[in-house]
């Protein structure tokens, strides 16, 4: 397969510390907030790109607000419900720390921040999501566990999916509100109906460890990273993949799709913590770049960039999308 050298950072933004998770707002009316876990404490900011107005000649940070986080944050998922365009604002994000527990948080940018603790796991949480609709929040964990929580009045945790390992990735569906997906390090991917809490099909990586998947916004495709294979399937033929091609000698990371094109995937693996972006149409990797130490993987909703925390460093590339 045919590979892209090694690409510098169109972009990049300088912190004081290391930075342990990024998360850009995969929704169209927060699509230009950011989420920087650090050590201790969660930045929040915009983000302004050259591609939105033409003046600017580099990536423009703007900071809005920090929160105090007592453990390293192990996954950040930003609520739907944000949105700085209406009064009051809203500003919504969960985060799954080391010990286990999901936290909340909630603020108007005003008078009102509150922190509250969802609820926990019984071993690491892997990854966590908001449903499109906002009312439910998903999570997987070591504890061979998906769990699903009321994130509304009563704030509670509503089911339990048994898993036969530890739980790596949970997305919802792009369009169908209540269409789950959850990968298991085994190598076996579910995707479920919550309303009737009945699994509707199941994929099958074949190689283990499985450390990552994602659902296309093309809601027929799937794919996964499992022992630096990427795999990818349509699930309306789901009995054996599209493709599999090797990315990473040493294991693979985490992949993730991006949200307005579905030939474009980003993953993260070893050694070296390379980043790779393939193009699954032309099957090329049009983009590689080196990090020192990985700190968390972002699309931006729209614009064709990816973000990755390096460091103590977020560095972003302009993908061409052609």
């Amino acid at each position: 397969m045919e590979e892209a050298l090694h690409c510098p950072p169109t972009s990049k933004l300088s912190f004081q510390e290391q930075i342990y998770n990024v998360q850009l707002s995969p929704f169209e009316w927060s699509q230009n907030l950011i989420c920087i876990a650090f050590s201790e404490e969660i930045a929040v900011g915009t983000v302004k790109f050259q591609d939105e107005d033409e003046t600017l000649e580099e990536i423009v940070y703007t900071p809005i607000r920090t929160f105090h986080h007592d453990t390293r944050v192990h996954a950040i998922s930003w609520s739907p419900e944000t949105s700085l365009s209406v009064v009051p604002k809203i500003l919504a994000f969960c985060v799954a720390g080391a010990d286990f527990k999901i936290r909340l948080y909630n603020s108007d940018l005003n008078d009102t921040n509150t922190l509250e603790i969802l609820g926990e796991h019984k071993d690491y949480i892997n990854d966590i999501s908001y449903e499109s609709e906002g009312e439910l929040l998903a999570s997987v964990s070591d504890d061979h566990s998906c769990k699903l929580w009321t994130i509304k009045d009563e704030k509670k945790c509503l089911s339990t999916f048994s898993l036969t390992s530890p739980g790596m990735s949970v997305c919802w569906h792009s369009e169908e509100s209540g269409k789950l997906l959850v990968a298991e390090k085994n190598g076996l991917i579910h995707m479920y109906n919550i309303r009737s809490h009945q699994a509707i099909m199941s994929l099958d990586a074949g190689i283990v460890p499985l450390s990552s998947a994602d659902w296309s916004p093309n809601s027929l495709n799937v794919a996964c990273l499992a022992a630096g294979e990427l795999i990818f399937w349509d699930v309306s033929r789901p009995s054996r993949p599209l493709d599999s091609r090797t990315l990473y000698v040493e294991g693979g990371t985490v992949l993730k799709f991006l949200s307005s094109n579905e030939y474009l995937i980003a993953t993260i693996g070893r050694p070296d913590n390379i980043l790779k972006v393939t193009n699954l149409r032309t099957k090329k990797v049009v983009l590689s770049a080196d990090l020192q130490l990985y700190g968390g993987l972002s699309w931006h909703h729209k614009l064709p960039y990816v973000c990755a925390g390096n460091d103590r460093e977020i560095h972003f590339w302009r993908i061409k999308s052609k």
